[in-house]
């Protein structure tokens, strides 16, 4: 191993632990718009992991040399940098999700973002696919060498649908980018990797099938309750003990089965809320012919009250553009696509929203829009862009530090969009209408279900049955999607922070208006909260000096 480096000024140092940090996860710095590392690709072998670790374990001891700024930026760096080495540190030696999820290496082979995004001439981003093109063989000789020949089966099986979904998209690649490409040479050299790539797919995945699959067990992915809590704790900088978390999952279940009751009610005293949920709601969807356009129109309409209210900034007249989904992101509903924090070219975010396969029967398409109604969409839009997701976006665009646009909370990102949609409630979105509460709450319902089932199935408390009869239960769920749901808390224990995430925005918000008083603005809380980016809650607050 190298000897360690030493560093004489603390920004010298910041930029030492991010060119470790983005050279390990090359994927993810090409997708924040870093170009330089397009080519790039990761590399999970032993040895690669061991000077990582390695890295990561000097910059850990020399960050500690240095004496915590004084200004805010500063401080701010230090703590982020102190969270993301120990965070690596323990996902690489103790959480180790490289051996028992083979989930890992498919997101190392993505090229969403080289080849749906026009950031650079066709050939010039088409020579970066070549690249990590030709690295797949790579990737999954890796993975069959870190893996465990013992893996849940839930994991497994999932996993194959998600290579299966990468050959897929590699089927329909040469149709979607190669006839924009002149240089015979290139597409030469992308066929035959592209061919090298799909064989190698698919030996891994008979691999899996013949080798792993028959000797995986259900139910043999659990973490135990040490392991989570210790993973809670790593993620988000938080200590509060496991019970305790789990608790507050189960209080906040029971406030929002109440309010659930009472909006039913209001719709329909004599029928359950299952019954008023498919009367009032499900039933009422636009269809497959207006559905964009009505999208469009709703987006329009969320961010106007944004505004009107003064609810958060929003930095940027630009509008994410309403798309049906491309066919190789269509595990989702709805989602969306925003360019990275670094981009400077290619800055189109997309919102897409999935349609009925055009081989489904009616009835199938019914209820695939049933599930997709106009409450529902207008509470998942208020999550994907206005103002979740594609305006926290804008601000992280903003953000002036490197380090606030490299390092990313789930708990931030994904409860500061669960956070919106209850804060636009309280806001007069909806003006009362209870179909768009129950929207709201049934929506809630499922990331509250999926904190406690993540908790319970990893602490070995509960079963996937018994998730998914959860499911079914509290979120309204249809058997088919109750299952799906109970499924991912298999493989990603971190859905609980939806939830989790939520409440702590909530805790900082309370303890800002308490402090504040009558002096306090929501709108500056708002803008302060995502100055930072997405850290860890807990060290804005650090920082926020709540």
């Amino acid at each position: 191993m190298a000897r360690p480096r030493k560093f004489f000024t603390f920004p010298e140092f910041r930029d030492h632990v991010l060119s470790v940090y983005l050279r390990f996860y090359p994927t993810l710095a090409s997708s924040l718009g870093l170009h330089e590392y397009d080519g790039l690709i990761e590399d999970y072998s032993a040895a690669r992991r061991e000077q990582y670790v390695h890295d990561l374990t000097c910059s850990l001891d020399a960050l500690l040399e240095f004496s915590v700024p004084a200004e805010e930026q500063g401080r701010f760096e230090y703590r982020a940098i102190e969270w993301k080495l120990r965070d690596e540190l323990f996902r690489l030696t103790e959480l180790r999700d490289f051996e028992w999820n083979p989930l890992v290496y498919n997101d190392q082979l993505e090229l969403t973002h080289l080849v749906d995004r026009d950031f650079a001439p066709i050939t010039d981003r088409m020579r970066s696919v070549l690249l990590r093109v030709q690295a797949y063989p790579r990737v999954l000789a890796v993975a069959r060498q870190n893996l465990s020949a013992h893996i849940d089966r839930t994991i497994v099986e999932t996993a194959l649908l998600s290579f299966q979904g990468r050959l897929d998209y590699l089927e329909e690649l040469p149709s979607i980018a190669f006839e924009k490409i002149e240089d015979t040479k290139l597409l030469e050299d992308l066929s035959e990797a592209v061919q090298s790539a799909k064989l190698a797919i698919s030996s891994f995945i008979e691999a899996v099938r013949t080798v792993v699959l028959p000797n995986a067990l259900y139910d043999s992915f659990r973490l135990g309750a040490n392991l989570l809590e210790r993973y809670i704790h790593s993620a988000e900088l938080v200590d509060e003990p496991l019970e305790s978390i789990l608790e507050k999952g189960k209080r906040e279940m029971d406030r929002l089965t109440v309010e659930l009751f009472k909006a039913s009610e209001e719709l329909d005293p004599t029928a359950s809320p299952r019954e008023v949920f498919h009367t009032f709601v499900e039933s009422e969807h636009f269809s497959e012919q207006n559905i964009l356009t009505e999208t469009a129109s709703m987006l329009e309409r969320i961010r106007a009250f944004v505004l009107k209210h003064n609810l958060v900034a929003i930095p940027s007249e630009v509008r994410c553009t309403v798309q049906e989904t491309p066919a190789h992101m269509r595990w989702a509903a709805a989602a969306m696509f925003s360019p990275g924090a670094f981009e400077k070219v290619a800055t189109e975010a997309f919102y897409y929203i999935t349609l009925p396969e055009a081989k489904w029967d009616d009835a199938k398409r019914k209820e695939f829009l049933h599930g997709l109604n106009r409450s529902v969409l207008e509470i998942v839009s208020i999550h994907e862009a206005y103002p979740g997701h594609y305006t926290h976006f804008l601000h992280i665009q903003k953000v002036k530090s490197k380090v606030g646009k490299c390092f990313w909370s789930y708990a931030f990102v994904e409860g500061w969009a669960h956070y919106t949609e209850e804060m636009m409630l309280e806001a007069g979105w909806g003006s009362g209408d209870a179909r768009i509460r129950m929207a709201y709450l049934q929506e809630a319902l499922v990331r509250v279900v999926r904190y406690i089932s993540a908790i319970s199935l990893h602490s070995g408390t509960m079963t996937l049955s018994e998730a998914q009869q959860l499911f079914e239960e509290k979120a309204l769920l249809r058997p088919v999607s109750a299952r799906r749901e109970a499924e991912r808390g298999v493989f990603d224990p971190g859905y609980l922070f939806y939830t989790y995430g939520k409440f702590q925005i909530k805790e900082l918000r309370a303890r800002f208006e308490r402090e504040g008083g009558s002096d306090f603005s929501l709108y500056e809380f708002h803008n302060a909260l995502l100055s930072f980016g997405s850290p860890p809650v807990k060290l804005v607050a650090e920082i926020m000096g709540a």
